[in-house]
This record gives C-alpha cells, structure tokens and sequence, in this order.
C-alpha cells in the first residue's frame, strides 16, 4: 500500500520537498491517519512519511528510501545529528531550538531545551501516534528533567488529536518560571503558561544588537511578549522603553525580567492593541530613536499575502513617523508565506508615504538552531530588517 503521485507530486519529490498535499496524488490509500506511508509512482517506492487523509498536507516525508526505515533508528539518528549541531552553534546556551522539524529531518516536530525542561510540539498526526518512542528518543538523547507537551496548537485539531498542554514526565508546576539566559539577560520562561513553547527563541540573538544605538535612546518595543528588546535596550544605558503588548500576563512577565537582572525603573509598559496604540502614541507628538516592531505571523498561507501587506505597512508607517532622524528601526516577518523581498518592498512603500528614506544597515534571519532547507524556501520564515532613517 502506498501514496501513488501525479506528474506534479513526482515533480515536488524529484525537488526533494518534504511536504505532499492532497493535490499531489493521483489516489488515496486506506490507511489510519498517522501511519507510517510509502509514496511513489504507479511502480516504485520513492521515500516514506507520515500520512494524514483528512488533512491537505496529507504527508510529511520522512525518508527518501525504498526501504522502509525502522523509526526508532530514525530518530536516534536525527536527533544524534541535532545534538552535535547545537553544541557547534549553541555552545553555552541554556535556552534553544534542538529540533526545528523539516530543518533537522524531523517535518512536524519541534523540541526546544529551557536549561532542564524540554518542550515538545507535534504538528502531525505521525508524531502523536509515536509520543511514547520519541519521549524514549528524547530522554536517551538530552536526560531532561522534565518534558512538557505544548499541542496547544491549531494545527493539532486540523491533524486530528486533541489541543493538549501537559508535563509528560517529571514535575513542573503549571505556573512553573525557568530562569535562562536569553541574549545577554535571564528571562524567567513558563513552559505551561508562556506564548509558543514558552519563548521566542529565533530572535534571542538579536537584542545584543541594540548595544551601540541604546545609550541615552528612547526605544519602542512593539509586540515585546516579554520586552527582550527593551530590557537589553535597559541594560545598554536606554533613557525610557515603551514596551507595548496585548497580553497584561506577558508585560508582567516583562517587569519581573526587569527585576530579576536589577535594571533601571524605566520600563513603561502598554497593554493593547498595537495598531491602535501606535495611532494614538503618534497622534500625541510621541517620539523615538530606536524601534522594534516583531508581530505575530500575518500571512501563514499565500492567501494571506495581500492583508499581510497591508498591516505591515500600517505597522512600519506609523512606527517611522515617531522616528527621529537618523533613528533606527528593526522590523520583522515571522510569516512563511511573505517573503523577504515582500517585506523590503513593503517597508519602502511606508517610507515614502511617510515621506521618509531608509538605509538597510542589516538584512536578518532566525539562528542555526533553527535551520532553513536549501528546497524548503518556507522553512526560512523569519526575515527582519535593520533599518536607519536618514536625517
């Protein structure tokens, strides 16, 4: 039994892209969601993956041989790999994305590492089927403390097993704090109660860049969560941070970070709607030097592409005209679909309706431990800019 493909899902395997949608194939097999499936023409076995009926993406590729791979062996030998990775690209840090699904040769699977907690999602019915070997995996492979799943997603129901948030081994309570280092600060991460997996590690490393602009700035942090930027901003000599969010949970969280790195009390933070208080900051003469705007994803899937635009857009004009000249502005795009020439071009459009030019001093994507397939343009989802108002 196996997934037989038309003429454009041969194509999409010879391009060795390992997602397969519903379009791809000329038939359906028979088999449970989550089983272990060959694909492949009409008379050869092409590769291996996860296979889900009821969902578009109908089969995560997880090996590209004839023979059918023992799973276990697979996944010792995956994760063997993502360790000696990490320890190349994440020496040091206690806080990091050990498997980043299709860039680790796992589609659908995410493990990020909080110190002694690890924080598992499954975004396939495939891996849900298997928790019990992969939690055996990941406790051969990283001895954690305790492990939590986070199938706290939409994604999960698309894939047919419950939204679940629990600890699958050892104890942790459920307002559980995790002091790691997060660039150059401790971040205080709540496995059970935090947004994602508890933190937002692609752009861990990028606070530190603010060193040089922060002494003395007044500095926006947009869509903070936990006010990484501005409490780095803080750290580098920062005379006010603005810090804006929707959640009251995660700015509260922000102001313990504050505490717990004994800076300065010079964190004003703002709940609400972004787009709505970034109107109002500016219709009160608000002005910055330095900003940070990293919103959630607009455009997860090509439809969004259009109304993606059009809120970064709002977004980045409002945000440069609070800009002083020569300010600086970091922008980012955690939107698979948009891509980084969309975004440039966007940002372009807003300066000249804000009637501003921008210099690009730095083109930014996510870190190594979030690694990005050659084939797989999508998993290069994190794009940001570093942007300079000229005076």
């Amino acid at each position: 039994m196996r997934l037989v493909l038309n003429a454009k899902g041969m194509d999409r395997v010879l391009a060795r892209h390992p997602w397969l949608f519903r379009g791809h194939a000329a038939g359906f097999p028979e088999a449970p969601s989550g089983e272990l499936l060959a694909f492949g023409d009409r008379r050869h076995v092409l590769g291996w993956g996860f296979w889900n009926p009821g969902a578009s993406l109908c089969c995560r590729v997880l090996a590209w041989t004839e023979a059918r791979p023992v799973l276990e062996e697979l996944l010792r030998k995956r994760f063997a790999a993502a360790r000696r990775r990490r320890r190349i690209w994440c020496a040091g840090e206690d806080a990091y994305r050990l498997i980043s699904g299709e860039g680790d040769g796992l589609p659908g699977l995410v493990v990020d590492v909080y110190g002694p907690v690890a924080v598992v999602q499954m975004l396939s019915a495939g891996w849900h089927r298997n928790k019990g070997l992969l939690l055996d995996v990941l406790r051969e492979s990283l001895a954690p403390e305790a492990v939590v799943l986070r199938n706290d997603v939409r994604v999960a129901e698309r894939e047919g097993f419950p939204r679940e948030r629990c600890v699958l081994e050892g104890t942790l309570s459920e307002d559980a704090v995790i002091p790691v280092r997060y660039g150059d600060l401790l971040a205080g991460v709540r496995p059970l109660g935090g947004q994602k997996t508890g933190a937002y590690l692609d752009v861990r490393a990028f606070p530190r860049l603010l060193r040089g602009l922060a002494p003395g700035a007044r500095v926006l942090d947009a869509f903070c969560y936990q006010g990484a930027f501005g409490l780095h901003a803080l750290s580098f000599g920062a005379a006010e941070v603005v810090a804006l969010d929707q959640s009251e949970e995660a700015l509260a969280a922000a102001e313990e970070d504050r505490l717990r790195n004994g800076l300065p009390d010079r964190l004003r933070r703002m709940c609400g709607n972004a787009f709505e208080v970034l109107r109002n900051l500016e219709r009160a003469g608000e002005r910055f030097d330095v900003a940070v705007v990293d919103p959630p994803p607009f455009a997860p899937g090509k439809n969004q592409i259009e109304a993606a635009r059009r809120g970064y857009k709002e977004l980045a004009l409002r945000t440069l005209k609070m800009l002083t000249p020569g300010g600086t502005l970091f922008f980012f795009s955690c939107s698979a679909a948009f891509s980084g020439e969309m975004l440039r071009a966007t940002l372009d459009d807003a300066a000249r309706d804000a009637g501003r030019e921008l210099c690009i001093l730095a083109e930014l994507r996510q870190g190594a431990d979030h690694p990005v397939l050659a084939q797989v343009p999508e998993t290069g989802y994190l794009k940001g800019f570093v942007l300079e108002v000229t005076p």
